[in-house]
């Protein structure tokens, strides 16, 4: 019996690991079966939906989304897949929010949020990103599974070299440039604008150009974002009625204020200096503070008694 030798592969990008675990999803339905029971999900659930990169709201990506359909009712499977990169601030909360976005709008009666990756990888995560993950969907388990089916060898050998990849050592690399500017964004929205609530940035990646404020509302529904690349700042609520609420809004926008529906979100935006960040800070410290005061006056406004009840009334 001969056996086929496999070239080592160094560097495995999170990109590969997706598109075998998507193939294996459509081939296998032992390995389908392996994933619903990660989830939680009935064995008999049929697969009606797999994407990738998926980013249909302003609530960020979504690396999988297996939406599943079981006795009448639907799960979304979102699948978060990590190698090595970093995670980005409340990557996982996001996920969440977009699960319960899918809720809202109909798109699936339930869902559930999986981190794919090495065992160690998910071992390290802090307590904050662990209490919005439903389960791991281990590398390891993964090899286990694919170890007896030969014809899975490559598939196997990928993510044994993805978790030998991992075991080199985890460490979490922020975008340098992106990482002081919110460190120092942070200082004066700290001194400054207390009300706001912005949390301490912990790692920032380089594609970190929108800031999440904490809700203003119980639940994770009603927002800040600032997206200071160019969008400006925004009140963001998570409603599956948002051009009905953004109607019932219109008497009550102050006159800079644009109203933006998608199909789950409904937006007040206002425009404001799209900031560079890799310019030394005291060069963009008053457009800084002018979109910190901006993001101020939509708290006010999102915090007065008749915006409230209409919001409220329409989530």
């Amino acid at each position: 019996m001969s056996y086929l030798t496999l070239d080592t592969i160094a560097r495995v990008d999170e990109i590969v690991t997706d598109v075998l675990a998507m193939d294996l999803l459509h081939s296998s339905r032992d390995f389908l079966a392996m994933v619903l029971a990660v989830a939680g999900e009935p064995s008999d659930a049929l697969p009606i939906a797999i994407r990738r990169s998926v980013a249909d709201t302003s609530l960020g990506e979504t690396d999988i989304e297996l939406v599943v359909e079981s006795r009448g009712t639907k799960c979304a499977i979102l699948i978060e897949n990590k190698v090595r990169a970093p995670l980005m601030d409340r990557q996982f909360a996001r996920y969440r929010m977009r699960g319960e976005a899918g809720v809202a709008n109909g798109q699936w009666e339930r869902f559930k949020i999986i981190l794919m990756s090495p065992r160690s990888y998910y071992d390290l995560l802090a307590e904050d990103h662990a209490s919005n993950i439903n389960a791991n969907l281990s590398y390891e388990r993964i090899v286990d599974f694919l170890a007896p089916l030969a014809e899975f060898a490559f598939k196997r050998h990928v993510f044994e070299s993805a978790i030998q990849d991992c075991r080199k050592g985890y460490v979490k690399s922020p975008d340098t440039a992106m990482m002081g500017f919110y460190q120092n964004y942070w200082a004066v929205a700290s001194a400054q604008f207390p009300q706001l609530r912005m949390a301490k940035p912990d790692v920032v990646g380089k594609d970190g150009s929108w800031i999440y404020f904490p809700p203003l509302y119980p639940g994770n529904g009603v927002r800040l974002i600032h997206k200071f690349k160019g969008i400006g700042c925004e009140l963001a609520i998570v409603t599956k009625k948002a051009e009905e609420l953004l109607e019932a809004l219109g008497p009550l926008l102050e006159q800079d204020m644009i109203a933006r529906p998608t199909k789950s979100m409904a937006f007040v935006n206002v425009r404001t200096p799209a900031i560079n960040h890799i310019l030394d800070f005291e060069d963009v410290r008053a457009d800084v503070i002018a979109s910190l005061t901006t993001l101020e006056r939509l708290r006010v406004f999102a915090m007065t008694d008749r915006v409230r009840q209409v919001i409220t009334g329409l989530l």
